[in-house]
């Protein structure tokens, strides 16, 4: 069965297939940029993992007229500068099993983060699943609503069904 809102050319967010090609062509060069800001080989790879994942979220920002390099190099200065800053200062919702939301100051992800992340989004299913990622992106329930094709409120019914069924999950 195929995926109404992935087509050859597009990804669910709306992103060309050959953005993503694209990004992952410079891996070596990010990992090599990387080393300039990082000490250690872990601290790189993290860094470039996070430099991608920026690069995703932010794929709208890219302007060809600017280079693609220079734009990886400048999305990397800020994932830095970012860090530096400290990601301890945000203060995040976070909602427990029993639905109740606390607030709580923000790490940074570990590379235990990011495995759990990908087994989570490897259970997601397509259309729930892209609803959950846009809005955990920031993305409104209209935009979504609009990109998809349903109404706002459509759009979060569907968010709170995907994650009532990824809470289950977890809870097994």
């Amino acid at each position: 069965m195929s995926n109404p809102y992935v087509t050859a050319d597009h990804n669910v967010e709306g992103r060309p297939a050959s953005f993503d090609a694209r990004l992952m062509q410079y891996r070596p060069g990010l990992l090599k940029l990387a080393g300039k800001f990082t000490k250690t080989s872990e601290e790189r790879h993290d860094l470039v993992t996070d430099t991608i994942i920026y690069c995703l979220r932010n794929w709208q920002s890219f302007r060809e007229d600017g280079g693609f390099w220079n734009w990886l190099y400048w999305s990397m200065r800020g994932v830095v500068g970012n860090k530096r800053e400290g990601v301890k200062a945000r203060i995040t919702l976070v909602q427990d099993t029993d639905g109740v939301f606390a607030a709580t100051r923000g790490i940074a992800p570990s590379q235990l983060d990011y495995v759990e992340l990908s087994q989570t989004l490897r259970k997601m299913n397509t259309r729930a699943g892209g609803v959950v990622m846009r809005r955990a992106m920031g993305d409104t329930l209209p935009e979504i609503g609009a990109a998809i094709g349903v109404t706002a409120e459509r759009v979060r019914q569907i968010e709170n069904k995907e994650r009532k069924r990824l809470m289950r999950g977890r809870a097994a």
